[in-house]
């Protein structure tokens, strides 16, 4: 009984918690790690936060590509007892985006923590057509929303002076999600960003 006690992955998730917050990250990830593996044993449901926690602690202790490399490996892999739910997967995909904006915000990246920004909104427009959920969709894709996220976004940047151009982007994705190139959309977004910069030197 001990031994399945300290195996408990919602005691060893609340245990990583308080030693984080004694300030002990690398015991804090120890725990996360071991939870991890004894929830891969369970067919308990977990949400993709749970395993976001890794790789911001990661980032906390210092171990930026480590960190980077957990979260890609969400992306690429999900994650352990995952609903198979393909309509669910980019609402998903938009928290790991939006892990990954904080996190390059965190290491004064600001272009690409916009460009991370816009992929989780893109995302998340995906969900919400992927589910019909119509009446959401149509507020997601307004330009009203769209410019007060970016906004958000541009003026951690300083570079609020872009927003009408990267909405322009973002609404222009929205308007065929089933055809998103992320890749493509990222090199826009990354353009925009430069040209910006050239012009206000």
């Amino acid at each position: 009984m001990l031994n399945l006690f300290h195996k408990d992955p919602a005691r060893l998730l609340h245990e990583a918690t308080q030693k984080k917050e004694r300030g002990d990250i690398d015991g804090a990830i120890e725990s996360l790690q071991v939870a991890y593996s004894a929830i891969i044993k369970t067919t308990m449901d977990h949400t993709v936060q749970t395993f976001l926690r890794l790789p911001l602690y990661l980032q906390q202790a210092g171990k930026p590509d480590e960190a980077w490399a957990e979260f890609n490996k969400l992306l690429v892999s999900g994650y352990p007892n995952q609903l198979e739910d393909r309509d669910l997967w980019p609402m998903t995909r938009s928290q790991i985006y939006d892990k990954m904006r904080l996190f390059l915000q965190r290491e004064n990246r600001p272009d690409e923590a916009i460009r991370f920004g816009i992929f989780s909104y893109l995302s998340w427009g995906e969900g919400l057509d992927a589910q019909g959920r119509l009446t959401e969709l149509r507020q997601h894709r307004s330009v009203k929303s769209i410019e007060k996220r970016l906004g958000a976004l541009l003026k951690k940047a300083s570079k609020a002076k872009k927003n009408s151009d990267l909405s322009g982007l973002v609404a222009k994705s929205l308007r065929e999600p089933e055809s998103m190139d992320y890749d493509s959309i990222g090199e826009l977004v990354a353009n925009l960003l430069t040209e910006q910069e050239l012009l206000s030197k």
